[in-house]
Parts: structure tokens; C-alpha cells; sequence
């Protein structure tokens, strides 16, 4: 006996003929994104671009990093100083960064330097709050070990506390880039001249998609690389951190 086959049903073939359409836009999609973002290179317009919103990063990243170390250890070996600071860090901590973008404009102009004040604003928190927590974490045993071989406070600070903070200080500057990218792009966008945050503003607003994704992919691959060196730098200075 002959058995014929089920002829499939009408929803089937329509949900196969739409997974076929949408891959089949996805690969053109992904092609004209490639294309795009040679086009992008090849002009000038990408690279020069980036080495503005890469310059405005390092300017105000390396500061965040060089104060938030400091303020943190100022702040977790001097209580008082704590106690008085404690509702200011709150409060920058909990505000939205997006919303000091248009004070920092009016007070500094359009320029490069209100681009890195916002970048060291949105990372200068996170590393300041991280340094206070891991010296406020670090084993006892290591300064009695050092005070009981005659260290002096400083020597404390320098072969004790500050190596046992390193770990949360590394991961506070890791968490930083975070928000220091997401206050550069959104200084960039709201009001600047150059800029990757500025192409992603001028191509949002003519609707040219694969511009946008270009701009993304580059931004998030920044982010992933500066993040990705940090973790090899910290293994680097610090590889007790990465012990069990």
C-alpha cells in the first residue's frame, strides 16, 4: 500500500518563507554593513572621528583613575572626611550622567575639554567608591604583618593596603569604561562638532542604518578591548586576584 505524504500546512509554508526572507535580509544587511564601514574607513571619516572621541576619553579616563584612586584611600583612612563626602558621592552616584551633559555644555562650551569633564564625571565615582571598599576589605593580618616588622603608616598604606585593594580597584576602573563611553557618546551627540556620538546623531536623524550599526559595533569593540586589557594588565600587577 502506498501511503501519500502529508502535503504541509499553510502556516508552515508561510513561517519557512518568512525565516528564508529574514536570513536572506540579514546577509544582505550584514554585506551592506561591511560595506559601509569600508567606505567609512577608506574616507577618513571614521578614523578622524574616532581619534577626537579617543582623544576626549583618555583626557578625562586617566584623571578619573589618578583621583578616584586618591579620593578613595582619602576617604577610607579618614573617617571624618568620610562621614562629610558620604551624601555627595551618593548622590552622584545614583544620578542619571545623561543629565550633567547640559551643565557641563553651558559652563565649558562645546569643545573637547566639556567631553572629557563628562567622561571623568562617569568614571570617577565607580573607581572612587571600589578603592574605599577594598581597603576597607583588606585581611588585618597583612598590616599587623607590617607593623609588627616596624612599618611606618606610609609603608602600610604602600605594601599592605594598596596591594590587598587592587582587585576592587581594578574592577571599579573596569566598570567605569562603562559609564565613561555612555558620557562621551551622549556629550557627542548632544552638542558637538566632531565626534563618534556626533555621526551617530547626524545618521539617526537621516535614518541610515547601516551608519548607525557601524558606529556601534565600533564603540562596543572599543569597549570590549580597553575592558579585555585591564584584565590582562591586573593579571599583570596583581595576580593573587585571579587566584581560587
Amino acid at each position: 500500500m502506498t501511503v501519500a505524504a502529508e502535503a504541509p500546512s499553510g502556516r508552515e509554508v508561510t513561517l519557512t518563507s518568512l525565516a528564508r526572507r529574514r536570513g536572506a535580509r540579514a546577509a544582505v544587511g550584514a554585506a551592506e554593513v561591511a560595506r559601509t564601514f569600508v567606505a567609512m574607513t577608506a574616507s577618513g571619516e571614521l578614523g578622524g572621528n574616532l581619534a577626537v572621541s579617543l582623544q576626549e576619553f583618555v583626557q578625562g579616563f586617566a584623571p578619573a583613575i589618578a583621583f578616584g584612586i586618591a579620593a578613595g584611600i582619602a576617604f577610607a583612612l579618614v573617617p571624618r572626611l568620610n562621614y562629610l563626602c558620604e551624601p555627595l558621592i551618593v548622590a552622584l552616584n545614583t544620578s542619571p550622567i545623561i543629565a550633567f551633559v547640559p551643565i557641563v555644555v553651558v559652563w565649558f562650551g562645546v569643545g573637547t575639554q566639556s567631553k572629557a569633564i563628562m567622561v571623568f564625571l562617569a568614571a570617577v565615582i565607580p573607581i572612587l567608591i571600589n578603592t574605599m571598599a577594598g581597603i576597607t576589605q583588606v585581611h588585618e593580618s597583612w598590616i599587623r604583618a607590617c607593623r609588627a616588622f616596624g612599618a611606618s603608616r606610609r609603608q602600610v598604606i604602600a605594601k599592605a593596603i594598596l596591594p590587598g585593594a587592587l582587585p576592587p580597584v581594578m574592577v571599579g576602573i573596569r566598570l567605569a569604561v562603562g559609564r565613561a563611553i555612555v558620557g562621551l557618546i551622549a556629550a557627542e551627540m548632544y552638542v558637538s562638532v566632531r565626534g563618534i556620538g556626533r555621526l551617530i546623531q547626524v545618521y539617526s536623524s537621516s535614518e541610515r542604518a547601516a551608519e548607525i550599526f557601524v558606529l556601534v559595533a565600533v564603540v562596543a569593540s572599543f569597549g570590549f578591548v580597553l575592558v579585555t586589557l585591564l584584565r590582562r594588565i591586573e593579571a599583570w600587577i596583581a595576580p593573587w586576584s585571579l587566584e581560587p
